[in-house]
């Protein structure tokens, strides 16, 4: 009898045992709830963190205010969008005095490319928080995407008085400084970045930078670097190809382009292009001045003073167009076009007595190098040959820079580099004129 009863007495006891348990359960209180939900986050187990933090809401939705933010975060990484900005949302409402949820909020704004709400969000932890390095660095971010590069700039500066190892602040004020057209600070923030943690992206902006200032051995070693690190991103090898070309490497360049050209990089297509052209014209140009004897101009002849001054005219115009089209681009008016090309010149319009009483704002670059070919047809002078190939290669890479990241800065670097092309062609005129007197 008592091994009878002993046995019935198991399962009342279980069922005891399984009453309190449940008890146990239900009695959890929303703290409880939550502090499981934070648990189950840190392992990444979001989808039991949301139901967690979900009970925990149930039980105090008017105080838990981090239940929210929690919940939100979870509800971000199953992809919904739209609950996670409610809960946010809801915790700010809860709680406007902490900064978490403001944070959260404005990264999901920035994720969503809602630049205005992501920098009130940032500016409202900011000031809940000034110590944060990582709400100046996302609100520096913000504020370049809309093109507010000296806020930007300053934005991020302050992150890096917090935190002088922040390199990804680095990378981004380095950035402003491009946008600013300060090549020489961008670098030494590029630099910076690079000395903290080798990363692909900041080679490459650092060799652009160097590449803008005509540094281009200095940028090859950055590009080289680049594609190191990363060798499937076609505008590396593109760059390098550039890079190579001003060093003087032109057959090394050329692979650089085809392999830029296979990886999808459209302005390799028509650079490749241009390159074929500009070899093509090249050799055709040494054949007629060295193998032939039709000469239009002859150098002792008394035609050829007047063609040196009317082809010095051209160019001093050129000068001028190119100095506008730059500063224009530098102020930031002209569109990111060829430089004037919007401009109505027939054909017949331009002609070397025309220009002279047009202003510089109202003649096409392309114009410039329309003549100085024209002008080049008449002479057999391989300088005055070589600098209208140069000339009309640049114009050609202008249209090829509309395609490519920073358009204007890269357009505004070939301008540059046609007014110096220009000048050094309108010296070597004068010491003509000089010559014949």
């Amino acid at each position: 009898m008592r091994r009878r009863g002993f046995i019935k007495l198991i399962p009342v006891f279980g069922l005891i045992a399984l009453l309190g348990l449940a008890r146990s359960v239900g009695a959890q209180s929303a703290q409880e709830w939550l502090d499981k939900g934070i648990e189950q986050l840190e392992r990444e187990e979001y989808a039991a963190a949301l139901l967690s933090l979900s009970r925990a809401l149930q039980k105090d939705s008017l105080t838990l205010w981090q239940a929210y933010t929690k919940r939100g975060y979870a509800r971000l990484h199953l992809q919904d969008t739209l609950g996670a900005m409610q809960d946010y949302t809801q915790a700010i409402r809860l709680q406007r005095n902490h900064p978490d949820a403001y944070f959260y909020r404005a990264m999901l704004h920035l994720a969503l490319k809602d630049y205005p709400r992501s920098i009130a969000d940032f500016s409202a932890v900011i000031f809940l928080n000034p110590k944060l390095p990582a709400a100046f660095y996302y609100r520096a971010l913000a504020k370049f995407q809309i093109g507010e590069f000296d806020e930007a700039k300053n934005d991020a500066s302050a992150a890096l008085e917090l935190e002088n190892k922040f390199a990804d602040a680095y990378s981004l004020r380095g950035l402003c400084h491009v946008a600013l057209q300060n090549d020489t600070l961008a670098i030494n923030d590029f630099s910076q970045a690079l000395k903290i943690r080798p990363h692909s992206e900041d080679y490459y902006q650092r060799g652009m930078a160097r590449l803008r200032l005509h540094r281009s051995l200095e940028a090859l070693l950055d590009f080289d670097n680049a594609i190191a690190l990363s060798s499937n991103e076609a505008k590396f090898y593109y760059a390098r190809g550039l890079a190579k070309r001003d060093v003087g490497m032109r057959s090394e360049a050329f692979p650089d382009f085809l392999t830029a050209r296979a990886k999808g990089y459209e302005a390799a297509e028509a650079y490749l292009k241009l390159y074929g052209e500009s070899e093509e014209k090249r050799r055709e140009d040494s054949l007629r001045i060295y193998s032939t004897r039709e000469i239009v101009v002859e150098a002792n002849a008394p035609e050829f003073e007047k063609f040196v001054k009317d082809t010095r005219s051209v160019v001093q115009q050129g000068i001028a167009v190119a100095q506008y089209a730059s500063e224009q681009l530098s102020a930031g008016f002209a569109p990111v076009v060829l430089p004037n090309a919007s401009l109505d010149m027939t054909p017949n319009e331009c002609n070397k007595v025309l220009i002279q009483v047009r202003r510089p704002s109202q003649i096409p670059i392309q114009c410039i190098a329309q003549l100085l070919r024209e002008q080049a047809a008449k002479t057999n002078d391989a300088v005055i040959k070589d600098f209208s190939l140069q000339l009309t290669t640049l114009v050609r890479e202008m249209d090829i820079a509309r395609q490519m990241p920073l358009a204007a800065f890269e357009m505004r670097s070939r301008l540059l580099d046609a007014r110096k092309l220009l000048q050094q062609l309108s010296d070597y005129l004068a010491k003509k004129q000089q010559s014949l007197r």
